[in-house]
């Protein structure tokens, strides 16, 4: 769902409950980081995305999230910290252009999530509202809108190109200034 070409495959039923019963550490990362706050000051070309150490999810701030007066933001940190944590913990999805396993046990986690929110019918509304917005963060260029970019998104899901432009990005005075932001207010709790 959250990645670029809208790959919105499902990882088969159960089996993410069975890697979470296999593994302990990631099962244990999970029951955690299913529960990270987002953080919504930032622009994340994909709609959301990690940081490279998993502990942070960042969903964009222009995502509108609230679906049927219930927001679905937790949907989305499922999906992001899901398949972080297959990447570390299970090596799985490791390249990110061959290898789509990890992003389709995100896409389960986001779904199961969704329709325990929304009911039976709620992915396809979901998808329906989510889906063009990621669209449209994808076609946004970085460098020229001066978006803020957060200084430790993970990379894996962008090409080499996309990378060197939110690198650039990460530098302008927005990004700088979010970051400043968040690191401040996280050194003041």
């Amino acid at each position: 769902m959250v990645a670029g070409d809208i790959d919105d495959t499902l990882a088969p039923e159960g089996r993410l409950a069975k890697l979470r019963a296999q593994f302990k550490a990631f099962d244990d990362y999970l029951k955690d980081a299913w529960h990270f706050r987002p953080i919504r000051t930032f622009f994340i070309p994909y709609g959301a995305g990690m940081n490279e150490d998993g502990t942070r999810v960042y969903i964009s701030n222009d995502i509108q999230t609230v679906i049927d007066g219930v927001d679905c933001a937790e949907c989305l940190v499922r999906h992001e910290t899901t398949e972080w944590a297959a990447r570390t913990f299970l090596g799985i999805g490791l390249d990110y252009s061959t290898d789509s396993r990890g992003h389709h046990l995100g896409n389960r986690a986001e779904h199961d999530r969704v329709i325990e929110l929304l009911g039976p019918e709620g992915w396809d509304l979901y998808s329906r509202i989510i889906d063009p917005q990621v669209i449209l963060d994808e076609r946004q260029n970085v460098i020229e809108m001066e978006k803020p970019i957060p200084r430790d998104l993970a990379m894996y899901p962008y090409d080499e190109d996309e990378i060197t432009e939110l690198k650039v990005a990460m530098q302008n005075d927005r990004s700088v200034e979010e970051w400043e932001k968040l690191n401040e207010a996280e050194t003041n709790r």
